[in-house]
């Protein structure tokens, strides 16, 4: 069984792709929140939330680097979308 992924990636279309492409680009947007994964050819890639750095990968390939960063995407959107959470995050030390 596949697990349900909550965003959905669009490749930015306003940037080179193929094999030329240094640089391809993928967006997301969860609420207010704007989400973005750069992919290399050689494996790295960024996460963005909101234009603030998140994660970095260095991988095997564009692919990879993608999925990893996919899913740390779709943990953290899990995780401000729980009460829980939130609610522990924002809880003040004693």
């Amino acid at each position: 069984m596949t697990k349900k992924k909550e965003l959905d990636w669009k490749p930015d279309l306003s940037m080179s792709v193929g094999e030329g492409a240094t640089i391809q680009r993928f967006t997301a947007a969860d609420g207010d929140g704007r989400l973005e994964i750069d992919t290399e050819p050689w494996g790295e890639g960024d996460l963005k939330i909101n234009d603030q750095p998140v994660a970095h990968a260095d991988e095997k390939s564009s692919a990879d680097a993608f999925r990893n960063l996919e899913a740390i995407a779709e943990e953290v959107e899990k995780r401000k979308a729980s009460p829980i959470t939130t609610n522990v995050l924002s809880r003040k030390p004693r």
